[in-house]
């Protein structure tokens, strides 16, 4: 009787194991997911603030913010990969509305992208008031993504 218990005792365990040992790996497959999603969003960030720094500081760069523009518009195109993956619980801010409210969010990423070419059209041009006008749209782009999709500040992981 006892190999028969050892036997039944060997399997149980492997069944645990199996159960059990899949949600670290599980969790890792998420947070590389996370990571990835947080750089395409961080190169947004940095354009965008380069941009701002351009117009708020008068820096010479003026023509530099066609460059921005069009990347911003490339690292918007990568927006819906980035989020393909369902994960709104670890290190990041995303909301679950991303995915209950995919249609919205796609709308959402596509008038950054849509804003994002305007001003590359605007900064082209070199006309300072479209380009001014251009960079408020896009910015309101960005922020109205962020209230319906984004944690609020107080409620970012960064703060727990």
């Amino acid at each position: 009787m006892a190999p028969m218990r050892s036997a039944l005792s060997m399997s149980a365990l492997t069944f645990v194991l199996v159960l059990g040992g899949g949600a670290p790996a599980l969790a890792a497959e998420d947070a590389v997911h996370i990571k990835y999603r947080q750089k395409v969003m961080t190169g947004v960030g940095a354009d965008m603030g380069a941009i701002s720094d351009i117009l708020k500081n008068g820096l010479p760069y003026t023509a530099a913010i066609a460059l921005h523009a069009d990347r911003l518009g490339d690292s918007a195109a990568l927006i819906p990969t980035a989020f393909s993956k369902n994960v709104s619980t670890g290190a990041t801010d995303a909301k679950p509305e991303i995915w209950q409210k995919a249609d919205e969010f796609e709308r959402a990423i596509q008038a950054l992208e849509d804003a994002a070419d305007d001003l590359e059209e605007a900064a082209d041009d070199e006309e300072p008031a479209a380009i001014a006008k251009a960079f408020k749209t896009l910015g309101k782009a960005c922020g109205g993504c962020h209230d319906t999709f984004r944690k609020p500040k107080e409620e970012s992981y960064k703060n727990q």
